[in-house]
């Protein structure tokens, strides 16, 4: 990289050098993420959970590709994709909650209800009786 009349100042040059390594890097990690055949072998939740994060990345990147343009991003249509994007990973949290959350084994439930609920049965009955009788003489 030719710098110029900035060469003097180390810092920039610097910084500038490890920004170029880091969009290298980042390019490289985009590449083998789209070109890798692990997709075909993903469940459908984990489908998802790459499509968000590979959607989030790019308009991520492009965000920070529109700063170093000097545009503002925040007025920008890419500021609506990236918050459609959280709202999308919001609702695949919402419904992977619902997944594991603990559900009523109803026919347990109903056993349970039953089974504790006092019914009087015939032998409860008899002594009810006995008692009635010991009252009613005394």
């Amino acid at each position: 990289m030719d710098f110029q009349e900035l060469a003097g100042d180390n810092d920039f040059t610097a910084r500038i050098k490890h920004f170029h390594e880091s969009v290298d890097e980042i390019g490289e990690f985009v590449r083998n993420a789209c070109e890798s055949n692990v997709y075909d072998k993903l469940s459908l939740d984990d489908k998802v959970k790459y499509d968000l994060f590979l959607s989030y990345s790019l308009n991520t990147l492009f965000w920070m590709y529109l700063r170093t343009q000097g545009v503002d991003p925040l007025k920008h249509p890419v500021k609506n994709e990236i918050d459609r994007i959280r709202e999308y990973n919001v609702k695949t949290k919402e419904i992977q909650d619902r997944k594991i959350m603990p559900h009523i084994d109803v026919a347990a439930a109903q056993r349970f209800i039953r089974n504790g609920l006092w019914q009087p049965n015939q032998k409860d009955n008899d002594s009810g009786r006995q008692c009635e009788n010991i009252t009613d003489t005394g």
